[in-house]
């Protein structure tokens, strides 16, 4: 299977309930309580698809960044999600804002 088509094909779940893998960081301590308990994980917040950074001893949030294409998040998002607007679009944009 091609790199893109794992981005935009998923298999159904095999688990009858799916859990988010939280990925440890090794050698980053929360500025906090100065644990070296952090994770990265996906998130849903109020600003959409967001990648945290996370102490697990204090929940202090040491990073909130927008997804990469590794990052697989959000799940079943469109092809065109990381692509730049048209000029159209910009400029549609920049009329309504005036």
């Amino acid at each position: 299977m091609a790199s893109w088509e794992k981005q935009f094909l998923y298999s159904r779940p095999t688990e009858p309930r799916p859990e988010l893998a939280r990925e440890p960081q090794p050698g980053v301590a929360c500025e906090s309580c100065g644990k070296e308990e952090v994770a990265r994980y996906p998130v849903a917040n109020h600003q959409g698809a967001r990648i945290i950074t996370r102490c697990q001893a204090c929940l202090h949030i040491v990073s909130v960044q927008r997804p990469g294409r590794d990052d697989m998040w959000p799940p079943f998002r469109a092809v065109a999600y990381d692509w730049e607007p048209s000029l159209a679009e910009r400029r549609s944009r920049d009329e309504r804002l005036d």
